[in-house]
């Protein structure tokens, strides 16, 4: 990476990452003010003030750490309140309490409001910013063109070859193969006539779904019906990541690799198991390009990572990508909201599961990352495209809600424990429980912190 791509790629995780901090505590202020809270100060990051200004009572900052940020409101902290002889009640400073404006003398389900809009903040963000995306760009989904089935399969049995065009199933028009996996799921196993299309000549064949057991990421498995073939991925170089061998091999963008030791690849999937298993072996590449055929011979190199269940795998790898693959579908606003919401609601389903297997031990800590990886992932999504970066902030949009949502004392799920602990007692935990618990919870959020850092440096030296 240039000084000048790295310079550009902080820039704009640093704008990124203010921008979902500023929404998050903008939540707890908007409605903090509703419900009649003082608000003390609003601030960009933590630790030293670095500039700001002051309106009315609040004192907007920023501030030197820019990891987070907080909403100092009144009254928040019982430790602050004095109340002197007269009955006078003052802040930690000195100056005289409105109760009416403390945050701690509000009802519960205030402070409930108050603290849920932050993290609600970051979910509504999130679904608007995949709203934006699918109603200008499209929803993206893979074109209903059949890829390499699997032998002896049921698309096999049924005559299916790479790059046939699916065109309808069951005489109904399908758009995407997302239509597809729909069709053969309803089937439920019954047989299922496809249309398709082959050298520009239609014909109609039946296909029977068989039972298949999958495992997912996680190692989880499920019951689904399936035919035995994907969506088609051409064996066509759609990227070239510096410091692989590709690179170094003059591979470019645009080139179609037909044949790896002689033997042929109709589709990318079958180019990666070829090299996958030729970690540090020289391997001939059978390259086309603007017409000619020319022979390039790589090695690729072992790459060694940490799979979800804390298994080492090396692969061999030469550093390349397949183009996109995708297609735009083209949705309405309404639609689009509808997908948006999906998607807000399916990547925080996903991120509970990683966490909650995480804790089950299923999938290795090594999987976090910290600032570093976001980083680097703002940068490489930026290279892709204004909409790809936008997904990407809606992605660590919902992973803030949903962290800040966990019960660790200091977070907003921590105080959430403890306001539901009050309702069920009917008073208030006592502040000497509270300031433990904090202490725990900073201990166990710094410690988080730390070890993300750890993986991340360890990712850059390139170990698993």
């Amino acid at each position: 990476m240039t000084a000048n791509m790295l310079l550009y790629t902080i820039v704009l995780f640093i704008i990124m990452l203010g921008v979902l901090i500023f929404v998050h505590e903008l939540g707890h202020f908007v409605v903090a003010k509703r419900m009649g809270v003082g608000v003390l100060k609003f601030s960009l990051g933590f630790g030293r003030r670095l500039f700001g200004f002051r309106r009315g009572e609040t004192e907007y900052l920023v501030s030197a750490i820019p990891l987070g940020g907080y909403v100092k409101m009144m009254g928040e902290d019982p430790r602050e309140v004095v109340i002197d002889d007269t009955g006078q009640v003052f802040d930690g400073s000195g100056q005289p309490l409105d109760l009416e404006k403390s945050f701690a003398h509000k009802s519960v389900w205030a402070r409930v409001a108050i603290v849920l809009a932050g993290p609600g903040s970051n979910f509504l963000l999130a679904l608007l910013l995949f709203w934006g995306v699918f109603a200008v760009v499209g929803r993206p989904v893979f074109p209903s063109v059949a890829g390499k089935p699997e032998p002896q399969s049921a698309a096999a049995v049924a005559g299916i070859q790479t790059r046939d065009r699916i065109l309808a199933v069951m005489d109904r028009p399908v758009k995407s193969w997302e239509d597809i996996e729909a069709a053969v799921q309803a089937s439920e196993g019954k047989p299922i006539s496809f249309r398709i299309e082959r050298d520009s000549v239609r014909r109609d064949i039946t296909v029977t779904p068989r039972r298949r057991t999958l495992t997912d990421f996680f190692g989880d498995e499920r019951e689904v019906w399936a035919i035995g073939v994907g969506p088609f991925f051409s064996p066509t170089v759609g990227r070239v990541m510096d410091g692989f061998p590709a690179a170094a091999a003059g591979i470019r963008v645009g080139d179609r690799i037909v044949a790896v030791n002689g033997e042929p690849v109709g589709t990318f999937e079958e180019l990666a198991r070829r090299v996958h298993t030729r970690a540090g072996q020289e391997v001939t590449l059978i390259i086309e390009r603007a017409g000619e055929r020319l022979p390039i011979t790589v090695t690729p190199k072992a790459v060694t990572r940490q799979d979800a269940s804390g298994r080492t795998v090396t692969e061999g790898r030469i550093g390349i990508t397949p183009p996109e693959g995708f297609l735009y579908e083209r949705i309405g606003p309404l639609t689009a909201l509808y997908h948006g919401a999906v998607a807000t609601a399916s990547t925080s389903i996903l991120i509970v599961r990683v966490l909650w297997k995480m804790v089950k031990g299923d999938v290795s800590p090594k999987t976090i990352g910290g600032p570093i990886l976001m980083a680097k992932m703002t940068g490489e999504q930026a290279q892709q495209g204004f909409s790809y970066l936008l997904r990407l902030t809606a992605i660590i949009s919902v992973n803030l809600a949903v962290l800040n949502l966990l019960p660790i004392p200091i977070l907003d799920g921590g105080h959430l424990c403890f306001f539901s602990i009050e309702l069920f007692r009917g008073k208030p935990v006592s502040v000497k429980i509270r300031e433990m618990a904090q202490r725990v919870g900073l201990v166990l959020l710094v410690a988080l912190m730390i070890f993300a850092f750890y993986n991340d440096i360890f990712r850059l030296l390139g170990h698993p």
